[in-house]
């Protein structure tokens, strides 16, 4: 099982859910959508206290 957590929301992929986790993952790549434009909006002064670039917004949320 993988759990991730953005916020106060948590998205668990447990398995065998409609087709080998496809729900899973549906519900994975709508909340990591959700983050990155949430992400997007703060400012760039905001986004320095948390750590981060606005340059490195997608790669941070999608791993990529």
């Amino acid at each position: 099982m993988s759990t991730i957590t953005y916020g106060r929301e948590t998205v668990r992929n447990e398995g065998f859910n409609m087709g080998s986790g496809l729900l899973g993952r549906v519900k994975t790549y709508l909340a990591r959508s959700r983050a990155e434009r949430q992400l997007a909006q703060l400012d760039d002064r905001l986004l320095a206290d948390i750590g981060m670039k606005r340059s490195e917004i997608s790669k941070m949320v999608w791993g990529a």
